[in-house]
């Protein structure tokens, strides 16, 4: 099947993508990463700042900042006053792929049902008014045509259980996260993420109050104050907790090492940080400060190695002369 670009499309305003882009990292990034650069790219002349950006896409200001971070990790941007999480004064830390999400799945269609739909669908299903109730009792407000659209939607746009949602609930009831937004984004990540049973949720509400509890005690070690992490925060945590099994005091000691480097909080340095600990089998703050010691060692022997001696008669005849070459005489040549 041929390609083609329709001939009678009127062309307005265009603007260029690098070739890489669509290369290297069409399938590598996420549509989030892949919808903020397009945009910076297209408004490329504005020069815009993430605020802007976040305007215009409806992300919130932290994520889009972690979403320029990989463009700028990448080389395909430039980020005045962020540290590229790359540029490691000591050693160049190896980039290490985020973790394959198992599918992507839109956004909720800006299309809502109607009232009429969604009365026609609690008739269908009565469980569906329990779940708006139970909603409207978890947040201390009514929900409204928006909440329940949303919840709606989630459980036929996504897929998801009513169990499932009525737990999505009350987590983000317990975090004090209520807005439509925001449910709808906890309810794509868990579709994503294939959480349609209880157990699975119980599983990730877990991972969830372990990574909170984390983000808590760095929080109050690190002097920040929002009470929450961001969604792509809490995954970073998860992740280092999780699957490399780092402790809080290895993961503020990246911090730590992250802030000497960076003008601004980056958890993609951190990140960058704890998986080069990870490859080098560093699991506790000792062992950071001996590998940091054989550095500065091997870094002062270098140093303070003499510089290697010449032959200087060698050297003056190999300007004048040049080498010596030896060729086998043709037969017939005189001696």
């Amino acid at each position: 099947m041929q390609i083609q670009i329709n001939p009678t499309l009127l062309w307005g305003a265009v603007f260029s993508i690098p070739a890489v882009i669509v290369d290297r990292h069409m399938t590598l990034a996420s549509p989030e990463q892949l919808q903020t650069l397009l945009w910076v790219l297209c408004h490329a002349a504005e020069q815009p700042d993430e605020h802007a950006v976040s305007k215009a896409l409806h992300f919130s200001p932290e994520n889009v900042k972690e979403y320029l971070l990989y463009w700028q990790d990448k080389g395909i941007l430039q980020l005045d006053g962020i540290c590229a999480p790359a540029s490691a004064p000591k050693e160049q830390i190896p980039d290490v792929p985020a973790k394959p999400v198992p599918k992507q799945l839109p956004d909720l269609p800006e299309l809502k049902p109607t009232a009429a739909q969604i009365l026609a669908r609690t008739k269908e299903m009565p469980e569906l008014d329990y779940l708006f109730a139970q909603a409207q009792k978890k947040f201390g407000r009514t929900i409204g045509y928006d909440g329940q659209c949303t919840l709606l939607m989630m459980h036929d746009q996504y897929g998801l259980p009513v169990e499932v949602i009525l737990m999505i609930i009350e987590y983000c009831a317990e975090i004090r996260k209520t807005s439509n937004a925001y449910i709808a984004a906890m309810g794509k990540s868990w579709a994503q993420e294939e959480i349609d049973t209880i157990e699975k949720a119980e599983e990730k509400i877990a991972v969830l109050h372990k990574c909170g509890s984390i983000w808590k005690e760095f929080s109050s070690m690190a002097g920040i104050t929002a009470p929450n992490p961001t969604a792509v925060q809490s995954e970073y945590l998860r992740s280092w907790s999780y699957e490399l099994g780092f402790t809080i005091d290895m993961i503020f000691l990246a911090y730590e090492e992250m802030a000497n480097h960076c003008t601004k909080l980056s958890f993609a340095y951190m990140n960058k940080v704890l998986r080069n600990w990870q490859a080098k089998g560093l699991r506790t703050p000792q062992d950071v400060a001996e590998d940091n010691r054989r550095f500065k060692e091997k870094k002062q022997r270098e140093d303070t190695q003499p510089p290697a001696s010449y032959d200087i008669n060698e050297m003056e005849r190999r300007l004048l002369y040049g080498p010596i070459e030896y060729k086998k005489k043709k037969d017939g040549e005189g001696t």
